[in-house]
Order: structure tokens, then sequence, then C-alpha cells
């Protein structure tokens, strides 16, 4: 495998090996999380801070241990870009998706918004019945069916 072909991570500790150097001995010296340095060199780009902070540690990295920051630079940009159009890819079959699932929430709404509806018309028609009901069998039509005469007795 040729030094164009490797990754950031291959190539970063294929250079960290040839100088004999660990993980914990950049982290002491840096301050770079042992963590962090481990996902750079598994090129778990996900999990990476972003390019300008990875670019930063690359930077004090190659001043402290001598490495070529140039190379390290490249590999990054390298790293990165091809990582992007694997993102690209996954975000376009994602965005297919996501149109019927858009689709699906706004039928499940509307539906849902006419089952609310029909349900208050039926409540308020049961409503009117039930109180229409309740004048026609109550004191008041008596009342109002009584004559004049009749209320005045009382």
């Amino acid at each position: 495998m040729s030094e164009d072909r490797l990754t950031l991570g291959q190539y970063f500790k294929k250079e960290r090996e040839t100088r004999e150097i660990t993980l914990k001995e950049i982290e002491q010296t840096t301050k770079i999380p042992a963590q962090t340095l481990k996902f750079l060199e598994e090129d778990q780009i996900d999990v990476l801070p972003p390019r300008a902070f990875l670019r930063g540690f690359l930077q004090v990295i190659s001043k402290e241990f001598g490495f070529d920051e140039e190379e390290l630079v490249k590999h990054l940009d390298e790293t990165l870009s091809s990582h992007g159009k694997k993102e690209e890819a996954r975000s376009r079959f994602m965005k297919k998706g996501k149109g019927k699932s858009t689709l699906l929430r706004i039928l499940f709404v509307v539906i849902l918004l006419a089952i609310l509806a029909g349900a208050i018309g039926f409540s308020m028609r049961t409503c009117q019945q039930t109180y229409q009901g309740f004048l026609d069998t109550s004191a008041f039509a008596s009342i109002e069916n009584a004559s004049p005469d009749a209320a005045a007795d009382s």
C-alpha cells in the first residue's frame, strides 16, 4: 500500500509506530485525549471533533514529535473528503425515506383531525338532543303549556 493511499488514521499510526511513540505519550505531551487519538487511528471520523480542531491537533503533534505536518493535513483532507462522499450518499438514501415518512405523518394528522371533528359533532348533537328532551319533560314545559289563568291561580 502506497503512502498516498493510506487514510489519515493509517498514516498517523504508521508514523507513530515508526517513531516508537505511544498514544499515552502523545496524550501527556499534547493534552489530546488518548481516546481521541485512538479514534483518529481507527478513522472513526463520526466521533472525532470538527476539522478545525483535528487540524490543530495534527499541528501540535507535528511540532512536538517531528511528524510531517503537510502530509498529515493532506491525509486529513483526503480522509474527510472520502468520508464526505459516503455521508452524501447516506443522506440521499435517508432523504428518500423521509419523504414517505412525512407524507404518512400528514395523512395521520388529517385522519386524526377528521375523527376528532366527528367526535365533537356527535357529542354536540347528543348534548343538544338531551337538552331538548330535558326541556320537553321538565317543569318548564308544563308552565309553557299552562294557560295564563292557571298560572295566575297558583
